[in-house]
């Protein structure tokens, strides 16, 4: 009678340790899948191309023709230039790229952030077919802090802005705009336009409608400018990017050694994997 109530007894303990470790597992949220391109056709870029581009198309298709594959790392470990320590060598590997995104599911996260998710596609892709390796380190660069000057001119976001969320933003080679933007984010966007690290220290809290528009930074953006039909005297009564942010903004860049993020490329390889 003992033995039998014992194994009656062994049994519910069993039994309760099988359900609640079916309840643990129920309740354990499922790891989001990582984005990635349905097909990705790569190939060697013909030498004789010039510029390089990209696209996307509404029928779900991505480009990228003639496009150095340190346009590919920058893309997909969303780094800036002067932020990626990689091979030389990235710089004249060219390579183009036939790919197809996957259908937007219903209810999908990703997909209704603001965030681009061909960059985590592009990621995954540098990994598989690349061998890319890659770690974080921080350290101190020389860049600029965002101050105050003597009196602020950025205009707070209006209520109904704040209330609409992080509105949207354009950028060009001579000119940026924002809406309900933070000085943290403006900080970056500037970075972007220098090539080197900027630093929010404004103490600035919330956000801010940006407007702004300078002289090109260096050649590349002037040219740039020169394609969408800005004249040389134009271009050049615009005031510089330091000019612009103290008179227009009242904010002013100053030189100082600021902590930077860095991304180091560790492994990454010449040729992809075959398609």
């Amino acid at each position: 009678m003992r033995q039998a109530a014992l194994a009656s007894f062994a049994a519910v303990i069993v039994a309760l340790g099988t359900l609640s470790a079916s309840i643990s597992t129920a309740q354990q949220p499922q790891q989001a899948k990582s984005l990635q391109f349905e097909v990705a056709a790569i190939k060697p870029s013909d030498p004789k191309l010039g510029v390089g581009s990209s696209s996307s198309t509404s029928g779900g298709l991505f480009h990228m023709v003639n496009t150095p594959l340190k346009q590919w790392v920058k893309m997909g470990l969303s780094v800036s230039d002067y932020a990626l320590k990689a091979p030389s060598w990235l710089d004249t590997a060219r390579f183009d790229l036939n790919a197809r995104l996957p259908a937007v599911e219903p209810g999908d996260q990703k997909a209704t952030t603001n965030q681009d998710p061909k960059a985590e596609m592009m990621k995954a892709l540098l990994i598989e077919r690349f061998g890319l390796k890659w770690h974080e380190e921080l350290q101190t660069a020389s860049g600029f802090e965002l101050v105050p000057d003597k009196k602020v001119l950025a205009q707070p976001a209006t209520p109904l802005e704040r209330l609409r969320g992080r509105g949207g933003w354009g950028s060009g080679a001579t000119s940026f705009s924002s809406t309900n933007m933070p000085m943290s984010e403006f900080a970056e966007e500037l970075g972007e336009i220098l090539g080197r690290p900027v630093v929010n220290a404004t103490h600035l809290s919330g956000g801010f409608d940006i407007k702004l528009i300078w002289s090109p930074y260096n050649d590349a953006a002037r040219a740039e400018a020169k394609g969408f039909g800005m004249k040389d005297a134009d271009i050049d009564n615009l005031p510089s990017i330091f000019t612009a942010v103290r008179e227009q903004l009242g904010l002013r860049l100053q030189s100082a050694k600021v902590p930077s993020k860095v991304i180091v490329v560790d492994n990454i390889n010449r040729q992809p994997t075959e398609n």
